[in-house]
């Protein structure tokens, strides 16, 4: 028999450590078709803008959605620049009633001007049209107190980025620009305070502490936000860490208002299937000489 023992030979060892991978984070984003999703959300909005009626919960809804479309970059954008329009259409009938001055409905009007013809934009020119008409030139007030002059002026010459802050948002710049600069503020320095807000609100996508997340919404004009209990306030914060999907403060407080809807409707059917849960209790009570009431038992 042959003695292969005997032979020379050697043993295989490793010639290199494997790659340390300490310090690297990796992400996969998984490829899938998005044309189901958008054709949905593309009907959604199609159902939006033949109404001219107001849904702002659906819009929010939508918006919210609209966050899961990742791959389609086109379709993704074709998505906001109409939730935009939307949102214009309805800042704009919301904003109709309290209309008191020609340069209040022509500043409407602008507002309207880049959205897509729709049955809801052309209801609206037609009541501004009317509302031009029929408001004397008197009702024109002879002067504005300094913060009205200089909203009028952010709102004319401070493009959409001032106006699409919102109201809360709006009021925020206004009110810091008249402290540094009184009533004469250059439009430039208007326009570095909205960037400036919305670099702030960008730079909470960076925040991965909840309660550090918590000081610095406080620290902004956020109307939905400010209102809500401690609790919930820590939940909308963990919620935003782990979501991040906002794009700017209106769409951010339009967000919170959306967590805050979605939790108290779940607190309330929870609540509710709390209740169900109980069985109908009869106590065997008896009354005493002495005034007492004794329970028995339980049936």
């Amino acid at each position: 028999m042959f003695d292969y023992s005997t032979l020379p030979g050697s043993v295989a060892a490793p010639t290199f450590e494997p790659a340390e991978s300490e310090g690297f984070y990796y992400t996969v984003t998984a490829g899938k078709d998005e044309t189901p999703f958008y054709q949905e959300l593309n009907q959604r909005l199609t159902q939006l803008e033949t109404s001219t009626d107001i849904h702002e919960d659906e819009l929010q809804a939508i918006e919210y959605a609209s966050a899961d479309l990742i791959i389609n970059i086109e379709a993704h954008e074709e998505v906001e620049l109409r939730i935009d329009w939307l949102e214009r259409l309805y800042d704009v009938k919301g904003a109709l009633p309290s209309v008191s001055t020609f340069k209040e409905a022509e500043r409407l009007r602008t507002m309207l001007s880049p959205v897509q013809t729709c049955p809801l934009k052309s209801e609206l020119l037609t009541a501004l049209d009317r509302l031009a008409e029929s408001i004397p030139v008197e009702n024109e007030p002879p002067s504005l107190n300094a913060h009205d002059q200089v909203m009028k002026f952010a709102i004319e010459q401070a493009g959409d980025g001032f106006i699409n802050l919102g109201k809360a948002g709006r009021e925020r710049v206004v009110k810091d620009v008249l402290i540094k600069f009184g009533e004469d503020v250059p439009v430039a320095s208007i326009q570095e305070a909205v960037s400036t807000l919305e670099d702030q609100v960008a730079g909470l996508a960076e925040i991965e502490d909840a309660q550090t997340l918590q000081a610095q919404l406080e620290a902004l004009p956020l109307s939905n936000y400010s209102r809500l209990s401690s609790e919930r306030k820590q939940m909308v914060a963990e919620h935003l860490i782990k979501t991040r999907q906002w794009k700017g403060l209106a769409s951010l407080d339009r967000l919170i208002h959306q967590l805050d809807t979605k939790q108290s409707a779940a607190e309330e059917q929870e609540q509710l299937a709390t209740v169900n849960d109980y069985s109908p209790i009869v106590l065997d009570v008896k009354h005493l000489d002495n005034g007492k009431i004794e329970f028995n038992r339980l049936q």
